[in-house]
């Protein structure tokens, strides 16, 4: 779907160079979620508008759908190419003097009149994005979740293949913000699109992405699915952004350090309800303490325990009961 190729790009100002991406490479699945994620500077941006070619890149290739190395498409072709993608902005940029109808329907009076069926499209968006009333607001009118919710309606308006979505929550409160990730994450398996989301936000990340890439200064240090960039992270920068929704394992054990058989368990949603700690303890006249417990996107838990024993073959069999019940154990 998306496959980008050691690309470069430097700015140059009257003082400096600055090299916004440094020998970036990134496939990025078809019908996915995938996260961008890193703090300010790190060139996330640049990279989604490297994408729909709003953005040309110095040295690399950049290959969206049939198209190869898209800096090289003409005019005509770089315009059919566009209209296969759509955008979502940080700052809504909305046309303050037209309706919520006719901000949505702007893309299509770009190229011509409207027709019943574009109506009819128009209307059914509205309706999808939870906006059916407000069609003749203006945008001064809207809070904030629902002037982006005019902004996600007006990118799809095209039946774009591709979902570009930069920064789409950091104007927004913490509440809208979980309600457009949802509507983002509904659309997304609605349309079958391919959502590539640009933010600084790891809550954002755990939400909705089922792909993770990392990045600091211009370079991606870390690109994975979600579960694995949660459990098994490589870098720094992905550890310290982990830390912001609890899920730092390393520092949460140096945490816990100090408590005797300090133990990390991980099970899947099958075994979630069940009550396998209880059991395990009644069972072998034991205390397990539970010190902390999360749970990842994909619905598989994490929890640090201390096990009170001091005989060494209890806790072997308490580690075969365990992982006879469908938990993963290992000794931290």
């Amino acid at each position: 779907m998306i496959s980008i190729k050691n690309i470069s790009k430097t700015f140059t100002t009257s003082k400096k160079q600055f090299h916004a991406l440094n020998s970036v490479s990134l496939d990025i699945k078809r019908n996915s979620i995938h996260g961008i994620i890193g703090p300010s500077g790190a060139g996330k941006s640049t990279l989604i508008r490297m994408i729909n070619h709003l953005e040309t890149y110095d040295n690399g290739t950049v290959d969206v759908f049939e198209y190869k190395d898209i800096k090289r498409l003409n005019k005509e072709s770089t315009r059919m190419f566009r209209k296969r993608i759509g955008m979502i902005f940080q700052n809504f940029n909305l046309l303050e003097r037209q309706s919520v109808f006719n901000n949505i329907a702007f893309p299509i009076k770009l190229e011509r009149r409207l027709t019943e069926s574009d109506i009819s499209k128009i209307n059914e968006l509205i309706e999808l994005v939870g906006l059916k009333g407000y069609e003749d607001s203006y945008p001064n009118e809207l809070s904030g979740g629902q002037k982006q919710r005019v902004g996600i309606a007006r990118s799809l308006v095209i039946d774009p293949e591709i979902l570009l979505c930069d920064e789409p929550t950091s104007a927004l409160d913490t509440t809208t913000i979980k309600s457009i990730l949802q509507l983002i994450k509904s659309l997304q398996k609605h349309f079958g699109l391919t959502v590539i989301i640009v933010t600084h936000d790891m809550n954002v990340v755990r939400e909705i992405c089922d792909y993770v890439t990392v990045m600091d200064q211009g370079y991606i240090v870390e690109s994975d699915n979600i579960d694995n960039i949660i459990f098994n992270p490589q870098h720094n920068v992905t550890k310290s952004l982990l830390d912001t929704i609890g899920f730092n394992i390393e520092e949460l054990e140096k945490r816990f350090s100090n408590y005797p058989n300090l133990s990390l368990l991980k099970f899947d949603q099958s075994v979630k309800q069940n009550s396998i700690i209880s059991n395990v303890s009644i069972k072998f006249n034991t205390n397990i303490n539970i010190l902390y417990a999360n749970i990842t996107p994909k619905d598989q838990g994490i929890m640090l325990v201390s096990i009170d024993t001091m005989d060494q073959n209890q806790m072997k069999e308490i580690y075969l009961e365990l992982e006879g019940n469908n938990v993963e154990v290992r000794n931290v």
